[in-house]
C-alpha cells in the first residue's frame, strides 16, 4: 500500500479510500473572488425563489431603486437626485 491511499474497515468488507492532499487553501470568506462568486449566486436563487411566489424584487440601478416583478417589468419606485448626495466639499467641511 503506497501514502496515497487510506484502508478503511468497516465490519466485514475493506474499503480503499484516496487521500486527498492537505495543502494550504484560502478561506472563502477572505477570498474576494470567491465570495463575489458565493453573493452572486445567493442572489440570483434569492430572486428566482421570490419570482416563483409571485413576489417583487427591489435593486438599484445607477442610483435609482426599481421593482422587479415575477412579469419580467421594471417599475421605478424612486429616482437617481443629485441633491440626495452630498458634495465632497460639504463633508470636507470646505465649502
Amino acid at each position: 500500500m503506497n501514502d496515497d491511499t487510506a484502508v478503511v474497515v468497516m465490519s466485514d468488507d475493506t474499503v480503499k479510500i484516496k487521500r486527498i492532499s492537505s495543502s494550504k487553501r484560502k478561506d472563502p470568506l477572505n477570498d474576494i473572488n470567491t465570495l463575489n462568486k458565493i453573493g452572486r449566486a445567493a442572489t440570483k436563487q434569492a430572486r428566482n425563489r421570490a419570482f416563483e411566489n409571485g413576489a417583487s424584487v427591489t435593486i438599484a440601478i445607477k442610483g435609482s431603486t426599481y421593482r422587479l416583478k415575477p412579469d419580467g417589468s421594471k417599475e421605478l419606485v424612486r429616482q437617481k437626485k443629485t441633491a440626495d448626495f452630498p458634495r465632497i466639499e460639504d463633508d470636507l467641511c470646505l465649502g
